[in-house]
């Protein structure tokens, strides 16, 4: 019986402390700079995949469990992708000519990191580590076609139907990162910089040995308002 009070009263302090702690809402924006994990075939006769650099947007929370300790679940758009390179080089009185082709793909995810969040600082100012999982849905991709001679040439895009049963829609991926907030008036101004790694690939054909997965760095800014 006193073992049963015992969990009761441990259970009414757990649950007093998410519904008294501080709680946050906020948006954020950044940078994505991926960098596709390949095991291709043209890693054999060229370069291996370019990193790509676009763009995020999402929202945040965060839930206080105490001082120093919170959950932070996050939704946000973000796009990835890589390029690759295929070409040569010919003499042309003196001149070295480039010849050749890329093609950038990107792949557009929607994004939810479930984080845990620890922080150090006076109370105005703090530094935080962020660390947890994150699933993301990849909603649309495309590939985008250059020609090379001197410059480049746009050549139509071209969509890629994630239905292929070459494609992984699903990514599943660890996050790790550490960031500075600042307290103002109703709310807080935030930056952080974190790496994201993939344990799924996102394409993957035995037939010709293709393999990818990504990995990348994202740098992010907002605001959130405390309730």
């Amino acid at each position: 019986m006193k073992k049963v009070k015992y969990t009761l009263v441990a259970l009414a302090m757990m649950a007093s402390t998410f519904v008294f702690g501080q709680f946050s809402l906020g948006l954020k924006t950044g940078l994505s700079v991926s960098d596709a994990q390949a095991e291709l075939f043209v890693d054999a006769v060229n370069n291996a995949p370019k990193s790509y650099t676009s763009f995020l947007v999402g929202a945040t929370a965060e839930i206080q469990i105490n001082k120093n300790f919170s959950f932070q679940p996050e939704l946000q758009y973000i796009r990835r992708g890589f390029t690759v390179n295929e070409g040569t080089s010919f003499d042309m009185i003196g001149i070295d000519i480039p010849v050749g082709a890329k093609a950038t793909t990107s792949i557009n995810y929607i994004e939810a990191p479930l984080l845990a969040k620890a922080k150090i600082g006076n109370g105005v100012t703090n530094f935080y580590g962020i660390v947890g999982p994150s699933i993301g849905y990849a909603t649309s991709a495309k590939i985008q076609p250059k020609a090379t001679l001197l410059i480049d040439f746009n050549l139509p895009e071209v969509n890629i139907n994630l239905n292929n049963d070459i494609y992984n829609r699903t990514e599943f991926s660890g996050i790790i990162g550490a960031g500075v907030e600042h307290n103002v008036q109703t709310g807080k101004l935030f930056a952080d910089v974190r790496y994201s790694h993939s344990f799924t690939n996102i394409i993957n054909d035995p037939i010709v040995d293709i393999s990818v997965r990504n990995s990348g760095v994202q740098l992010a800014v907002g605001y959130a308002y405390v309730f």
